[in-house]
Parts: structure tokens; sequence; C-alpha cells
């Protein structure tokens, strides 16, 4: 640790970088299902958190839907903080529909309107404060198009891989050109995000196949940017096949079959984020708990290369005393 103050900006680069800071980094990330409805509401709500809980970087939550969005999905938005959106029509069902698939815009429609978010944020909480804008992996959008979601994706993956890879190429293009907008709109780099490099959903040699190339070409596309952090979501990740991934910093979930924060980072060289629980656990700890699970991932790292954060986006509802349990753990 250093004895002078540093800015945000200043602490979250050092410790990117494994360089010693005045104290490790901390942020936390959460949906408010009911704000996340518009680019206005998304942003307010975002800086509001940022400003009440005093965090480091940003990763502000978009709706998760906003990439199907682009191919035809639709629901039903909610207005309750702690109550998922309802699907009312997934647009794809058979293979022949993957093949139909082509690029979107992506500076239309919700991922315009997730742009015109960011810049509000940006604006909002001036240069100093990193952000890292969500995009999901191809391979983790497909599910949301599927009328029978992650099994069919499964499935399709295994019966008719010429269609997903038609389908996977068309997302690739669209996200790689809608990361560009994003860091070229204030962003700092990516929240780069999969939840089907599991074991329960995938063989390495699939994650070679199905993951890889997609990801590798969105990644390409932002490479110049300062702070990726590569989000490999669930348990029993296939965490080998990331490791070489040119990303910034790895979150991941430190549960059984899944690598310690010191291991990952051994594997990879590079920063890590994490150290505290994810939803649903998170919520219902009490905020000591929290504050010793902080600090004792903070020691397991020796304060290098290491932000505090959670396995996965949080609890909305997770109450204030339990968020600021997680800032304490810091200080």
């Amino acid at each position: 640790m250093i004895g002078r103050h540093m800015t945000r900006r200043e602490r979250v680069v050092a410790a990117l970088r494994g360089e010693p800071v005045d104290r490790v980094p901390v942020s936390l990330w959460l949906h408010n299902f009911a704000t996340e409805n518009s680019a206005e509401t998304l942003a307010a709500e975002t800086v509001r958190l940022a400003r009440r809980f005093d965090w480091d970087f940003l990763k502000p939550q978009s709706r998760a839907q906003c990439f199907a969005e682009m191919w035809g999905l639709r629901y039903t938005p909610s207005r309750e903080r702690a109550t998922p959106y309802t699907v009312t029509h997934a647009p794809l069902a058979t293979a022949a529909d993957l093949r139909r698939l082509e690029p979107a815009d992506p500076k239309s429609g919700a991922l315009g309107e997730q742009l015109r978010a960011l810049a509000l944020i940006r604006e909002a909480v001036g240069p100093d404060t990193p952000i890292i804008w969500t995009v999901f992996s191809p391979m983790m959008v497909l599910p949301f198009l599927l009328t029978g979601g992650r099994a069919q994706a499964v499935a399709l993956m295994r019966a008719e891989p010429a269609a997903v890879d038609h389908a996977l190429e068309a997302m690739a293009v669209t996200l790689a050109a809608y990361a560009r907008a994003a860091v070229g709109s204030g962003a700092d780099g990516l929240f780069y995000a999969t939840n089907m490099a599991t074991r329960e959903l995938s063989t390495a040699e699939e994650c070679r196949r199905f993951q890889r190339p997609y990801d590798l070409r969105i990644l390409r596309a932002v490479e110049g940017a300062s702070f990726n952090l590569l989000h490999v979501c669930g348990a029993d990740v296939l965490f080998d096949e990331f490791v070489d991934y040119q990303a910034t910093a790895f979150s991941w979930a430190t549960v059984p079959g899944n690598p310690s924060l010191a291991d990952a980072h051994r594997r990879t060289g590079r920063a890590v984020v994490g150290g505290l629980p994810a939803k649903p656990e998170i919520a219902s700890r009490p905020p000591k708990e929290i504050e010793m699970r902080g600090r004792r991932a903070v020691a397991e790292m020796g304060g290098r290369f290491f932000l505090l954060g959670p396995d996965c986006s949080i609890n909305p509802d997770t109450p204030d005393d339990v968020m600021d349990a997680a800032t304490v753990a810091t200080r």
C-alpha cells in the first residue's frame, strides 16, 4: 500500500497493473429491473449507486435481454426493482431460423439506447471513474433467442453446428461494432461475459469451436482499451479455455470446481476481480461477514493485481448496509 490518496482512475489502473495502491478498488453491480428500461433511468440509477457507495469503477447493469432484442426478442418490462421482465416472444425455434440471422445495426434499437445511457453516465461521473460496459458472448446471447433456451442451444450446437456458426457470426459482427461504439462513447473497456462455458453445458472442444473465435473477434475490436474484464459465469467453468484471452482482468465465481483468486492470477498473469458472494447469497449475509470476506480476499492477493467485487451480479434488493460492508472491507 502507498501513503498518498489516489484518484479512482489512478487506483484502478495501478491495481490492474499489480502496482501499489492506497487501498484496493471496489465495486458492485446489480439489476434494478424497474429502471433499466430507458437510457435515462438506467443512467440515473447507475449514478445514484456510484455516489451512494463510493465505488471506484462502474459496471452499469444493462438489461440482460438488450442483445437479443436486436434479433426479435419481445418481453413485458418489469415495474418492480427485484422482479425480472417476462418474455412474450422468443424469435428462434429451428436451425433454419438460425441460418436466417443477419448482423444488426449496433447504434439502433436496444443497443443504441444502451449507448445513450453510457454517454449519460460518462457525462455525469466525469473522466476519473473507469466504466466497463457489458457485452455478452454470442454463445450467451443465443439461448435468449431460442424458444428452448440453453438446453436447445446445446442441442443445436451438437446437431446443427453450421447453423449455429452462422448465427454466432451474425452476432459477433454486430457485437464487435457495438463494443467499438461503447469505447467511443466513454467506456474504458468491456465487461465481456459468457455463461455457457461450464462442464455442464459444453466440452472443451465445443468451447473452442463455438466460444473462442467469436469471443476473440469481439475482444480484438477493443484490444486497445485499458480495462477489458472477462467474466466466465457459473460453477465448474472451463477456465483453462480462457487463460490466454487478451483481457486486462478476469472475473468468475470462487466456488468449488473453480480456481481461487490467487490460482487464477497465477494461471493468467492478470488482475482478478472478485472475493464477494453474488446473488442469491449476498443479500442474506450479515454485513460483518461480507466485510470479513472482503478483507480475506484482499489478504489472499496481498493487495496486488486485485479489485474487490462480487462473483456475479448481486440481488437487486441487497440491503444498503451489506453493500456498505464491501466498501468498508477495503478501507
